[in-house]
């Protein structure tokens, strides 16, 4: 697993236990909170894995590209806000069929008002269905909102 400020490439292979090569992408989603609600993007209906549901703010290391990078470009491109990168909270792993997911969990903050075209400040249960539906993001978000109360 990836973790810190140290560079990475986002997309790598792996051995599985069948030595079968796995295609690992590495991601990172934001978790920006204010009060008891979490900041909550939907994804688009033509999404090719997890269509219209509510998750975070999430994306996938470049090559040369640093957490700490990753975190600003979400902000930049997702958001239209600038993220600051406080501290990883979790990560976890996940198999999906075309590759293995190694996602990172970071708490930021976040200076501006995001332009995304679908957001909403939210309880953290918005993001259930997301976790029914597979979202390693909103697993993350649900379990780490849970140990914290």
């Amino acid at each position: 697993m990836f973790s810190g400020m140290s560079g990475s490439l986002g997309i790598g292979c792996a051995l599985s236990t069948n030595t079968k090569l796995v295609r690992i992408k590495h991601s990172v989603a934001v978790l920006i909170e204010r009060g008891d609600q979490v900041l909550a993007v939907l994804r688009p209906d033509a999404d090719d894995e997890l269509p219209g549901i509510w998750g975070l703010p999430a994306g996938t290391l470049r090559e040369g590209e640093n957490v700490q990078d990753l975190v600003a470009r979400i902000g930049r491109e997702k958001l239209g806000v600038t993220l600051i990168p406080l501290r990883r909270i979790s990560a976890g792993i996940q198999d999906r069929p075309n590759y293995r997911l190694e996602m990172e969990l970071w708490e930021v903050l976040m200076e501006g008002t995001p332009t995304h075209p679908d957001w909403q400040w939210a309880p953290v249960d918005l993001l259930q269905p997301g976790k029914d539906a597979g979202s390693l993001c909103c697993e993350l978000a649900i379990k780490s909102k849970s140990r914290a109360s």
